[in-house]
């Protein structure tokens, strides 16, 4: 890695969304199961708030530990301590800080998309997988409007942003933005779109993947061109 090509402040380094590994490196089944109610709780209101009203910043993996760990409605003390849950809470917004609650008054089990326990396997891998995808679509969005801002740009004379929204959300299935709100785990092929096994099926996402990446300064000239299957068995491009 060049480190001298980096620069600094052109992208927020926090997370819209918490990291999985979050969820994954969890000590106890207690730990869990407060980390997941918490999601869950400011899920909703907090998706659309990212699509809609994003804040200025977002929260560090430290500052998402805090709020999935549970951060306590009751004034804090002032301590370089809690600086750290008093940023979270300036960033997520009382609203989602009083709904997620941990353990107090839960359920037994816990409930989401028609699944339920504590937790179940498949709930896990539908949880996980959403993250992934919505921290993957977020930041290429963001990356794509750092290194063409002037496309982005909104204005009466510049309709080239909506052009580009569309080519950003022609990469996922749907076409129909970068929110997820009821998508369950992919099951067939056509549901995993850049990911999916067989080439014919991933090939138009890759495609507009590819689209969009030429557009960024310093982009190979191969990417200009169109993406198109080789050989008999249409297993290469």
């Amino acid at each position: 890695m060049n480190l001298q090509r980096i620069k600094s402040g052109v992208v927020d380094p926090g997370y819209r969304f918490p990291k999985p590994t979050l969820f994954i490196n969890v000590s106890t089944p207690e730990r869990k199961k407060t980390y997941l109610l918490n999601w869950l709780s400011a899920r909703p209101l907090w998706i659309n708030q990212v699509d809609i009203r994003p804040p200025l910043k977002f929260l560090s993996p430290q500052m998402w530990r805090d709020f999935l760990n549970t951060i306590d409605t009751d004034p804090l003390p002032s301590t370089k301590t809690v600086s750290t849950k008093l940023a979270v809470r300036d960033i997520l917004g009382e609203a989602i800080i009083n709904s997620a609650q941990g353990l107090a008054g839960a359920p037994q089990e816990i409930m989401w998309r028609g699944m339920q326990g504590n937790p179940p396997l498949q709930f896990m891998w539908s949880l996980l997988w959403e993250l992934y995808e919505l921290n993957f679509r977020y930041e290429l969005y963001v990356l794509d409007q750092a290194l063409v801002p002037n496309r982005w740009t909104v204005s009466d004379s510049n309709k080239e942003w909506l052009t580009c929204q569309s080519l950003l959300y022609d990469i996922f299935p749907g076409a129909c933005g970068l929110v997820m709100w009821s998508e369950s785990l992919p099951c067939h092929s056509h549901e995993l779109g850049l990911c999916a096994t067989d080439v014919p099926t991933s090939l138009p996402y890759i495609s507009k993947f590819c689209q969009l990446l030429s557009m960024w300064p310093g982009a190979p000239a191969h990417l200009q061109s169109p993406v198109e299957l080789k050989g008999r068995d249409d297993t290469e491009v």
